[in-house]
């Protein structure tokens, strides 16, 4: 075998063995995220001390709206606030998302006694919401949040559908 022949052998055999390794990281990693995982096949529900599934690090869980509005110092819902849920994320920071229906008047009347220097606008980056606003809390919320963010889509029946997010970071 020539000299040069002998050097694409080895680069062939590097490359193969490269392969193999992915190959294998793959059906590994696949083998792992099944649709078993963090479940007890006993009880059908995740595992304690589970990771996977359910991880409010990987998608929103829902929580009882008193807990989402204590991290932004809220003691309750607006004033005429209907249809409530409420979720948190975790990772970097926490995000908890309020979402609730109120009347627009509601709504304004809220904004101005506990964010007064909240401005809404209507060049969203949810370029779906009809207003929206970010407002950093000084001093920040003894719950937790560093900040706030809202989004709404006013209704034809003069009612909005309101995302109130506080979060830390």
């Amino acid at each position: 075998m020539s000299r040069t022949g002998g050097r694409a052998a080895g680069v062939g055999g590097l490359v193969a063995a490269l392969a193999l390794a992915c190959l294998g990281w793959a059906v590994w990693a696949t083998a792992s995220a099944g649709p078993d995982e963090g479940e007890d096949a006993r009880s059908g529900g995740v595992r304690s001390g589970d990771t996977q599934a359910g991880d409010p690090r990987v998608a929103g869980v829902k929580v009882p709206c008193r807990e989402a509005l204590r991290f932004a110092d809220q003691e309750r819902l607006p004033s005429g606030a209907k249809d409530a849920a409420c979720v948190v994320q975790h990772g970097i920071d926490t995000l908890y998302d309020i979402r609730f229906r109120i009347a627009r008047a509601d709504l304004d009347t809220w904004l101005a006694d506990t964010y007064p220097d909240l401005e809404l606008r209507t060049d969203c980056a949810q370029e779906d919401a009809d207003r929206c606003g970010g407002l950093t809390l000084d001093p920040y919320a003894e719950g937790g949040a560093v900040a706030v963010e809202l989004a709404v889509w006013d209704g034809s029946d003069g009612r909005a559908l309101v995302h109130y997010r506080p979060f830390n970071t």
